[in-house]
């Protein structure tokens, strides 16, 4: 799973950097050498889900059954793997976990990993987020009795 996460979120490491995009790796950091987008990508699909869920079969209200009531969920799951992304990474950096070692000195060194390329895997995640509830929309939007005609 963790090829696939990576390789789904570098699609984007222009956005947010090659850095951040080999540190989530867990290629350049003694601190952090495991594969960060396996749980992000979790997250990412669960929140999506959850969302996807609540809109379609546990709310399942008529007065939500149009285009504005799932862009308000699909917002809202925007926003919140946004800030999920977005927070995962600024806790690493916070932490200091993004360090790498100089092979000559053998000194730790901070990674060149700036809080606007947090920002941009926070855009990232929040892209991935949007196209999963989608898909979802697709597979769960005809077992619902309220809204199987929203959004299309």
């Amino acid at each position: 799973m963790g090829e696939f996460f990576g390789s789904v979120y570098c699609w984007f490491e222009d956005v947010f950097g090659l850095e951040l995009a080999n540190y989530l790796w867990g290629n350049l950091s003694p601190d952090q050498q495991t594969n960060m987008y396996v749980p992000i990508g979790f997250t990412m699909l669960a929140v999506s889900l959850l969302v996807c869920l609540l809109y379609y079969y546990i709310i399942d209200h008529p007065k939500l059954a149009k285009w504005w009531g799932w862009l308000i969920f699909l917002g809202s799951n925007a926003a919140v793997n946004f800030l999920i992304g977005w927070q995962w990474v600024l806790s690493h950096n916070y932490l200091g976990y993004m360090v790498g070692i100089d092979p000559s000195t053998k000194k730790d060194y901070d990674l060149n990993i700036s809080d606007g390329d947090m920002l941009c895997f926070g855009f990232a995640n929040m892209l991935l987020a949007i196209l999963v509830f989608c898909l979802l929309t697709l597979l769960m939007k005809w077992g619902s009795k309220n809204t199987s005609n929203s959004p299309f």
